[in-house]
């Protein structure tokens, strides 16, 4: 039920946010191409929810991320852009789990093969962490067991 309302709440704060914003539109032409961006946004909070139930983790978004990207191009290798695309959406998805988990990342360093499958991990913290066992089964885990990963404190 908790969940239900905290639903129906994000939606309602989501939407008063909205409003809000397109009442700020400057100018009618702007207002088509901020209410689209909106209208993204809103799908997105109102999936949160329904994802968390169907146990969506980062392990099935950085595949669903990988897969989408080779059958939308139809190849088993993927080009420099492709590849650096994937690369900082993994980077920042990872970066934002890894921020919320309180580790003190400053910056991740992918490198992928050709495939997409990312082989080396280089995490950047601006202290000394203690406990890197959890972590590094996270990665493990989520990469596959043949990922390299480094730290490094700044």
């Amino acid at each position: 039920m908790n969940l239900i309302l905290s639903w129906v709440k994000s939606g309602l704060l989501f939407g008063i946010f909205a409003s809000v914003i397109l009442m700020l539109c400057p100018n009618q032409t702007y207002q088509k191409y901020i209410s689209l961006v909106i209208g993204f946004v809103f799908i997105l909070v109102m999936m949160h929810p329904i994802s968390y139930l169907l146990h969506v983790d980062n392990l099935t978004y950085t595949s669903f991320l990988q897969n989408y990207i080779r059958i939308e191009y139809d190849e088993n290798t993927l080009s420099d852009t492709e590849q650096t695309l994937y690369k900082e959406t993994v980077r920042i998805q990872l970066e934002a789990g890894l921020q919320d988990g309180g580790y003190p990342v400053k910056n991740i360093d992918l490198d992928a093969d050709m495939n997409g499958k990312i082989r080396n991990v280089t995490l950047h913290f601006s202290s000394e962490i203690k406990e890197t066992e959890v972590l590094e089964r996270y990665l493990k885990n989520l990469f596959g067991e043949d990922v390299s990963i480094n730290y490094e404190m700044e």
